[in-house]
């Protein structure tokens, strides 16, 4: 059962490009027109006090499961958990801009390699950070040239 509703759901994904999250190469572009239909925003409001996982961290994409998160709070406080290690810090926010850091970790070992490599990718993507855009179910996390450094669902 759980196979059949895996496949099904990948067909669904696969045949309904609009439910794919962090699924285009490049960040929705937020245009201020209200009128586009396109619910694109670059408000705080929609960031702030929301739990966010990563699903690409410099174009590789994130398994499911891996226990990493990004949290921060409309006081600018900033959590989060990179797979091995918990990380906090303070963010500077305002409309469409992000920065966040600088970030203290714990400095726990994984047993996997793997695990370890995506996290300090993660760690590093967020220390680039310096824009944001939220489009239905995603946060686009950009560098200062405009690439993506993370995008969450």
């Amino acid at each position: 059962m759980t196979r059949l509703l895996t496949l099904v759901l990948s067909a669904s994904l696969a045949g309904n490009p609009a439910l794919a999250v962090c699924d285009d190469p490049a960040p929705p572009r937020f245009d201020g027109d209200p009128g586009t239909g396109v619910s694109v925003s670059v408000s705080v409001g929609r960031i702030a006090d929301r739990v966010w996982e990563p699903r690409l961290i410099a174009g590789t994409p994130v398994p499911q499961g891996e226990g990493m998160y990004l949290f921060v709070s409309f006081d600018g406080k900033v959590e989060g958990v990179g797979g091995c290690n918990r990380f906090s810090g303070l963010a500077e926010m305002d409309a469409g801009v992000l920065e966040l850091g600088p970030l203290a970790a714990t400095e726990m070992a994984c047993l996997d390699p793997a695990r370890m490599e995506r996290e300090a990718a993660f760690l590093q993507a967020l220390s680039e950070v310096r824009f944001f855009v939220v489009a239905p179910g995603e946060l686009w996390l950009t560098r200062e040239d405009g690439s993506v450094a993370v995008c969450l669902e």
